[in-house]
């Protein structure tokens, strides 16, 4: 299967506050094009998206997240390894475009 062309874009200052995102375990400033479609990402790690759950549950609502992607960890690396999947194994069809 060919790759396709995508670009993942993250702040031009990322890196200057990647250790807080990493230490808070989600980030919604990610976004990925592809084909011409944009798509904003939600990234959490397993640790956060329990919490996160669990006060939408214990607060009487339902918790839900477009284009949720669970990382090991919430890293630059991560988010970018894990938009590399998304593409090579076809899952943006499952995206919500912005």
């Amino acid at each position: 299967m060919a790759m396709l062309n995508y670009s993942f874009d993250l702040p031009s200052d990322f890196m200057g506050y990647e250790w807080e995102v990493t230490a808070k375990g989600c980030f919604s400033g990610a976004r990925i094009t592809v084909g011409g479609k944009q798509y904003r990402l939600n990234f959490y790690d397993a640790a956060r998206l329990g919490q996160e759950i669990e006060s939408e549950l214990e607060s009487g609502n339902v918790f839900f997240e477009p284009n949720l992607v669970i990382v090991r960890s919430v890293t630059k690396e991560e988010m970018e390894r894990a938009v590399e999947d998304l593409v090579r194994f076809g899952l943006v069809v499952s995206l919500a475009p912005e």
